[in-house]
């Protein structure tokens, strides 16, 4: 049994309306025995509905109070007043003791019930359970803000690192140390560009990932130095979601850049055939 979905159905609200037959009250009984999350709430809700009450300054008639007793044994009447006319400046001894009394349960929730009259306890049901409902809605309307408020602080971070990379990209562009060779798309991919910044002074490689489609699952870009007369060398593999990163040093005569497909890590050697994009460094 979910207990939650239990007690969320109103049943025990039921109970207190007398809205339930006597083996439905009974069953409650039953079920709040074993589980004490039921317990609990059928309590809270009996207290709401005599603390109601005692707001209203509601007490029974004699007409009222001489039919309730004339329903139950003679042996029952006197716990019956006792729950009627029940004070809460009680000693907490005499409390502990009539948590055990002999009537029933039902009995005694039939007779609250008689005392508050049955058009009270549908106002109390209704505004009871309008309460809870309202509860459940502002707890999901809490949990929707939460969500809210994560997702502006993603975006917000988000943003703010786009911020940091231009900030970058643009002091790579500034730097007068840096060489600047923008690489256009080939066949595979006509509409990508990357840009890299190579350093005179520390021989140091960045990459500006502008625009390069995301790589298939297992694969991974990396960068080329092409010099004349020799294979490419690597100049290090990137995360193309990262818009600046530093790569490799690379010394000599350069005079390209390209960047192909490879598999994850890397490779020691070019897949030439996997070339995204490419570019050359501007004749002095």
């Amino acid at each position: 049994m979910d207990i939650k979905e239990y007690i969320a159905s109103g049943i025990l609200e039921a109970y207190w309306a007398g809205e339930l037959n006597e083996q439905e009250m009974k069953e409650v009984d039953r079920i709040a025995s074993i589980h004490p999350q039921v317990k609990h709430e059928l309590e809270e809700v009996r207290s709401a509905v005599l603390n109601f009450s005692e707001n209203l300054e509601l007490s029974p008639s004699k007409t009222i109070l001489n039919d309730a007793l004339a329903q139950i044994t003679e042996e029952e009447q006197p716990e019956f007043l006792k729950e009627v006319f029940k004070v809460d400046d009680e000693p907490v001894e005499e409390k502990e003791e009539k948590k055990s009394f002999n009537l029933p349960l039902w009995s005694a929730a039939a007779s609250v019930l008689l005392v508050i009259s049955l058009a009270f306890n549908f106002y109390f049901l209704s505004e009871f359970q309008s309460s809870k409902n309202q509860l459940l809605g502002l707890q999901g309307d809490l949990e929707v803000i939460k969500d809210q408020q994560s997702s502006l602080a993603e975006l917000a971070d988000e943003q703010k690192q786009q911020l940091a990379y231009a900030d970058l990209r643009i002091a790579h562009f500034l730097n007068e140390d840096n060489i600047h060779v923008r690489m256009d798309g080939l066949d595979l991919s006509p509409e990508s560009f990357a840009n890299v910044f190579w350093n005179v002074k520390t021989n140091s490689v960045f990459i500006s990932v502008d625009n390069l489609p995301e790589p298939p699952h297992g694969h991974q870009y990396q960068l080329w130095a092409i010099k004349a007369g020799q294979a490419p060398i690597d100049a290090g593999i990137f995360d193309h979601s990262l818009l600046v990163q530093e790569l490799k040093v690379i010394k000599g005569d350069v005079q390209a850049f390209a960047v192909t497909l490879e598999k994850e890590g890397g490779s020691p050697v070019a897949t030439v055939d996997q070339t995204y994009v490419k570019g050359f460094l501007e004749k002095s």
